[in-house]
């Protein structure tokens, strides 16, 4: 298990304010913005810093905290990292998105955790005992930048991790002893099923992420709290959608979500 360590947003410097506004343009305009034309972070803590100087300039949190987050990791070793999602973008199953509502509709099917209690501890008991339910949900990932192939990681992360929109779906009760290599989860484009994963998940057991993300959102003065939702990344792969479609994500014993998009 890695290390319970944040790491929390520096301040914005001046060299990094071109990325912060041009990604505030592309989410008031809906448009997108070259990568390779605007400034690449140093850090995890600069990527940090301009994710919150978009949130503030688009009062994403100006009235109540975020109650949903994304985090992950590339391996079990590797630092985390994380995004507060906006609550206008948290919806619930089944949702439909208006034509024209994303740059782009890739498709990630996950499991999330909501909190049945305030995480502030770091150990496992305290992480299995804040956990009521495990979720479905579909994250469309909805990148500010038309090339995104060139973005570097750290200017994803500032993009809030290129979240688009979460589907939050049903559950079921959270038991600490589930056997994560066995989940089985499938992806349904307009009935059809397109994908099905066994374990599907290169880190196994998310739990591990949970004690980071309590750790970096209280330092970013955000706490989690009871009833936040927790996305821990896809299960399925990424794929790309496309409008007129209906995509469906369930996990077998666990639930399903489903998101229409005009």
């Amino acid at each position: 298990m890695i290390a319970a360590e944040s790491v929390p947003a520096a301040s914005l410097s001046d060299d990094l304010a071109p990325l912060r506004d041009a990604l505030v343009d592309a989410h008031h305009g809906r448009i997108t913005v070259d990568a390779g034309d605007l400034p690449v972070p140093a850090s995890d803590a600069d990527a940090y810093a301009v994710q919150q100087s978009v949130a503030d300039a688009l009062r994403w949190f100006a009235s109540s905290p975020p109650s949903a987050w994304k985090v992950g990791a590339a391996s079990r070793d590797a630092e985390p990292n994380a995004a507060p999602l906006p609550p206008q973008r948290v919806v619930a199953t089944p949702a439909t998105f208006a034509a024209g509502a994303f740059n782009r509709i890739l498709i990630e099917g996950e499991i999330a955790f909501r909190l049945r209690s305030p995480l502030d501890g770091v150990d496992e008991s305290s992480v299995t005992g804040a956990i009521d339910e495990w979720l479905v949900t579909i994250e469309v990932v909805d990148p500010r930048y038309a090339d995104l192939d060139r973005a570097s990681a750290t200017q994803k992360l500032a993009d809030q991790g290129v979240h688009g929109a979460l589907v939050v779906g049903s559950g079921r009760t959270f038991h600490a002893n589930a056997d994560w290599r066995a989940l089985v989860a499938r992806v349904l484009r307009n009935g059809d099923v397109v994908r099905e994963t066994r374990g599907g998940h290169p880190l196994g057991n998310l739990l591990f992420l949970l004690p980071w993300l309590a750790q970096h959102a209280a330092s970013r003065g955000m706490p989690l709290r009871a009833g936040d939702v927790v996305t821990a990344g896809t299960w399925t792969g990424v794929f790309e959608a496309f409008p007129g479609e209906t995509i469906d994500v369930e996990f077998d014993g666990i639930g399903r979500a489903s998101a229409t998009f005009a």
